[in-house]
């Protein structure tokens, strides 16, 4: 038995985070090639909006000139793409660029030009003949005839901001070791949080086309930007330079990255013109020009000329803190007595409360924070969560804001009604979060059923609405009750609504990040949210009904009108142009007096019924 164990025990090893997530890229989001080119662009967007927007909070705490982001996002079609196979069996990739065949095999790639239709790739003992007669290809691995198999295309994702710039030594790192990065040392807001996003997006380019992510970049004391071409060594997860040297840029400062991956390029709701549209939406501070693989140019213009509210980091706050990480937190603090571990390494704690909690709990004051156990580590959050605390700091947060949302809503939609709401901060597992939503009616929105957009930091979330918390809250609300109709729980109306949820750590179901997680008070945060805001849209349709059938009754006022007039001068005898300039100042006070009657009714909120006025004022409906 104790050979078979030793023989057993060969075979086991330790595997890098890399390898895991090229075995099981379907966790990272790229389960479909759509996903897989919008995803690319994604973390490429989120670093670069991240960056420009801090260049920004340090030019404004500089007393400097704020440069404000300014984005391009180009995605074209490269090559062909096809597999070969041999008896069904998958042995190489083939991309065909024109005159340019690249060949990956096993892990590497060889780049040739074809002359006189004929081109030879070698990789050891195997060689593989290709020709192309008459746009007909043909390809022999070492004489035998293998089966071509076209693919999804090859497309260049190119994105480029006008942001610090990365210092050259750091390019490496930040683009080819996975998990290595500065979002998740602190508890602020940012639109990433893994330390995950952009090194999936290089790793997937590896796998596809064997292509390095090319970077170019230059800081503002340089007089060229760097360039690098980087891949990442699965097994080590670690970083190679594949090529560098020198390069122009547009800007003074700023990153450019370059990605050639396999994708597939589509228009609608969960395409890659949505994505970009939704990400102007919430990002009006931004400018943002996008060139889509049709060679569309699309401009969207800033429509405020400051920044969005600098994050600041905060420490973890008691109230949802689970007892694992509060474990952790007082094993790494470098404080010498429990106390001063609490009101240095939790928000909301002073020296007062901690000394009380301690002592309530029965431990001397100057034991070190190492030397807690377990069973008095939950005492203490025990005894914590049960005070009165005050909640968290809000400044780690920066939300869109309501006159921003409904700026950039009259901006893309043009709409008749739009409204803002904005939730105060609560707070999920110790970590501070805050609700917004919005909704725009009319304009130029005309879909028969509402569409909801997600957000999450900003972030457009286009995949798994069905488990996503903001999906789920939306369809429980009863619309009927504020006299919306509804169809498969849907308000049957031309609208688009929005939530967005902004939270130092946001609990995504998964590493795609694609779903919030249904936490309770993120589930009733947001429906106290959507029912004060649909209270304010059924207001606003009463008062368009209202409205239309006042001015269907002076319609046909006015179109009788002139008949009265006529047989009222015949019967009376009275000029007839007397009696119409009559009946126009009735129909005038008319109108005032109408008005004024249906304002009223409004300002009272005659169009929410008792029952929805009893939800909103005691939170009935969310805590369903």
């Amino acid at each position: 038995m104790e050979e078979i164990a030793e023989e057993l025990a060969k075979n086991q090893r330790a595997i890098s985070v890399t390898e895991f997530f090229e075995r099981n890229k379907h966790l990272l989001g790229f389960d479909n090639k759509q996903k897989a080119l919008l995803i690319c662009v994604k973390e490429a967007v989120d670093n670069s909006l991240d960056a420009c927007e801090e260049l920004g909070h340090i030019q404004e705490r500089q007393k400097q000139p704020v440069t404000l982001p300014e984005i391009t996002i180009e995605v074209k079609t490269t090559s062909d793409n096809y597999q070969l196979l041999d008896d069904k069996q998958n042995v190489a990739q083939m991309m065909v660029s024109r005159s340019t065949f690249t060949l990956l095999f096993q892990g590497k790639s060889q780049e040739k030009t074809i002359r006189g239709g004929k081109v030879s790739f070698e990789f050891g003992d195997v060689r593989f003949d290709v020709s192309d007669s008459n746009n007909k290809l043909s390809v022999l691995m070492n004489g035998k005839q293998l089966i071509i198999r076209k693919n999804a295309p090859i497309f260049l994702v190119r994105v480029l901001d006008n942001g610090p710039g990365i210092l050259p030594s750091k390019i490496p790192d930040i683009f080819g070791r996975m998990l290595y990065g500065s979002k998740f040392q602190g508890m602020k807001q940012n639109r990433g949080q893994q330390g995950i996003g952009i090194h999936s997006a290089v790793l997937y380019a590896q796998l596809t086309t064997g292509k390095p992510v090319k970077v170019v970049s230059k800081i503002k004391s340089s007089k060229m930007a760097k360039m690098m071409k980087v891949e990442i060594n699965i097994v080590k997860n670690e970083p190679i330079v594949v090529e560098e040297g020198e390069a122009e840029f547009p800007y003074e400062s700023g990153t450019q990255v370059e990605l050639e991956i396999e994708g597939l390029y589509v228009s609608g709701s969960k395409g890659l013109d949505e994505y970009v549209r939704r990400v102007a939406l919430v990002n009006p501070h931004a400018n943002i020009i996008y060139i889509n693989p049709s060679g569309e140019k699309t401009v969207y213009k800033r429509i405020l000329n400051r920044l969005p509210l600098e994050p600041v980091s905060i420490k973890p706050h008691p109230h949802g803190l689970e007892l694992g990480i509060f474990t952790r937190i007082l094993k790494n603090s470098t404080e010498r007595s429990i106390v001063s571990a609490l009101s240095s390494e939790l928000s909301r704690v002073s020296r007062p409360i901690a000394e009380h909690v301690v002592k309530s709990v029965g431990i001397d004051y100057k034991t070190k924070p190492q030397d807690v156990t377990r069973e008095e580590a939950n005492a203490i959050l025990k005894a914590l969560q049960s005070l009165q605390l005050m909640k968290p700091q809000t400044d780690c947060l920066s939300p869109i804001g309501v006159e921003e949302l409904e700026g950039s809503l009259k901006k893309q939609f043009s709409p008749e009604f739009s409204k803002a709401i904005q939730r105060k901060p609560e707070v999920y597992r110790g970590m501070p979060f805050q609700i917004e939503v919005a909704v725009a009616y009319g304009g130029k929105i005309t879909s028969e059923k509402a569409m909801l957009m997600r957000y999450a930091n900003k972030i457009p979330l286009l995949f798994d609405a069905a488990s996503c918390a903001l999906t789920q809250s939306f369809l429980s609300i009863d619309y009927t009750r504020y006299g919306i109709k509804v169809e498969n729980k849907i308000p049957v109306l031309p609208a688009v609504f929005i939530i967005e949820i902004t939270s130092v750590w946001v609990p995504y179901t998964n590493e795609s990040k694609n779903a919030v997680a249904s936490y309770p008070i993120i589930v009733k945060e947001i429906k106290l949210a959507l029912q004060e805001l649909i209270r304010n849209l059924s207001v606003f349709l009463s008062r368009k009904h209202r409205s239309a059938v006042f001015q269907e009754r002076i319609n046909l006022f006015e179109k009788y009108g002139i008949e009265l007039a006529y047989y009222l001068s015949s019967l009376t005898g009275i000029e007839e142009s007397k009696i119409k300039k009559k009946i126009a100042e009735l129909l005038e006070r008319r109108k005032d007096e109408i008005k004024m009657n249906v304002e009223q009714s409004l300002d009272t909120n005659e169009v929410v019924s008792d029952k929805v006025k009893s939800d909103i004022s005691n939170g009935s409906e969310a805590e369903e």
